[in-house]
């Protein structure tokens, strides 16, 4: 029985969402902006860098809900309902996607 407490932790831990730190960027293609104007980069980037900051704070709520959960239960919530790191990585990717194609269109 004590062994089983380690097991169950471990496994509780490794299932926690990720800091949105640690979630890498989705490749994106920068084809997908190309022909853009700089203002219209510039529109887009400022929508994408919005919506990344709302899929980031969802996912440091789904974080702290995971502590949480660990510390009173020993399971994670987001291991039932889900994160949202892969909006997270999408928004990220998007994003430096937009600025290599504003680096291409020499934009400032």
């Amino acid at each position: 029985m004590k062994f089983l407490l380690p097991i169950v932790a471990a496994v509780a831990l490794t299932a926690c969402a990720k800091t949105p730190s640690s979630i890498p960027a989705i490749s994106v293609a920068s084809e997908e902006y190309r022909g853009m104007s700089c203002k219209a980069l510039a529109r887009e980037l400022n929508s994408v860098s919005i919506d990344l900051d709302n899929a980031e704070t969802k996912q440091r709520n789904k974080v702290a809900g995971d502590a949480a959960g660990v510390f009173l239960v020993l399971i994670p919530p987001s291991a039932l309902t889900g994160d949202y790191a892969a909006d997270v990585g999408r928004f990220k990717g998007e994003k430096l996607a937009i600025e290599r194609a504003q680096r291409k269109a020499n934009c400032t």
